[in-house]
């Protein structure tokens, strides 16, 4: 993945704290990115930014309780691209859906800034087997599931709320993230995403 463009999408905080929370508006924009995805496969690669906002917030929780957060809130998805007519696209696909026109900002897309860069991330869709998986796997001695283990571990991971296209079922997509050495030549699911066996990693910078 040449992720030598990008783009960022802001999401913005909603007045109303019940139905359009900042998780719930944010999985309904990247259900609308998450389209376009699909329809111009292994184009475009999607990274996860915290905001500063949110990370006071995170850091006024842990020093209040003396515990850090479970779950990490993110409010900005960061696409990358190997050419800039394909954010332009992507743009011109997501800009006239109601809920990124009243609850998300765009910035035009922009050469990734390389004396900026301070390291490289991975982002991997986390896999949770399923029980039928386990037991045909059959570890009779593991005191508790790889399932369950799996599970736990994902309940402490940034995530995002799809549909399948086929069903029409909503499911939920645990994204792991790892730091990288090197940016690697795989390419992007269809949810933006690195796979296990064609890694890549994305990098990393702060924009003004």
């Amino acid at each position: 993945m040449q992720a030598n463009f990008y783009v960022d999408i802001r999401i913005l905080d909603s007045t109303d704290d019940t139905e359009l929370t900042l998780a719930h508006l944010r999985n309904q924009i990247y259900a609308v990115v998450h389209a376009v995805f699909r329809q111009m496969p292994a184009q475009f690669a999607l990274a996860l930014e915290v905001s500063p906002r949110q990370l006071r917030k995170m850091q006024a929780k842990e020093l209040k309780y003396g515990i850090p957060p479970t779950v990490i809130n993110y409010d900005v998805l960061r696409v990358f691209a190997s050419e800039q007519h394909l954010l332009e696209e992507l743009i011109d696909h997501i800009k006239g859906h109601w809920k990124v026109r009243d609850y998300a900002v765009l910035n035009h897309p922009t050469a990734v800034p390389h004396a900026k860069v301070t390291g490289l991330r991975s982002y991997f869709r986390f896999r949770i087997p399923t029980l039928k998986a386990e037991r045909q796997l059959n570890h009779p001695t593991a005191c508790e599931s790889l399932h369950s283990r799996r599970l736990k571990e994902s309940r402490k991971l940034p995530y995002f709320k799809v549909s399948s296209k086929s069903t029409g079922q909503n499911f939920t997509v645990p994204v792991q993230i790892l730091d990288a050495e090197e940016s690697g030549q795989g390419l992007p699911d269809s949810y933006g995403l690195a796979r296990q066996s064609q890694p890549f990693a994305l990098p990393v910078f702060e924009v003004n």
